[in-house]
């Protein structure tokens, strides 16, 4: 009985062997229609990233077309100015109410 196993198992075990190694093989060198789910998130990924930076570059465009860095410069400038005005006025009013 054990022999018959152990011969069986030499008969049958090569050839199960072989098929799946056939099998893979004839799968890889198959070309694929379908792509798999790694590969078509991976390029949905990229398309995303494309996306991305193209509107970070259009982004970028406007800002230097529209030269807001110079304007953002000229309010800040403003804003500071009418805040030392705002504080000297303030200071005045508060020596005027000290001197009376």
């Amino acid at each position: 009985m054990h022999v018959q196993r152990q011969i069986w198992l030499v008969a049958w075990l090569p050839l199960l062997i072989w098929i799946v190694s056939g099998s893979t093989a004839l799968a890889e060198s198959e070309p694929s229609n379908n792509p798999s789910v790694v590969e078509r998130i991976g390029s949905t990924a990229k398309k995303v990233g494309n996306k991305i930076e193209q509107g970070f570059t259009k982004a970028a465009k406007k800002i230097e077309q529209k030269k807001l860095g110079e304007k953002l410069e000229r309010k800040l400038k403003k804003a500071a100015r009418k805040t030392r005005e705002g504080f000297e006025k303030a200071g005045k009013k508060i020596d005027q109410k000290l001197k009376q």
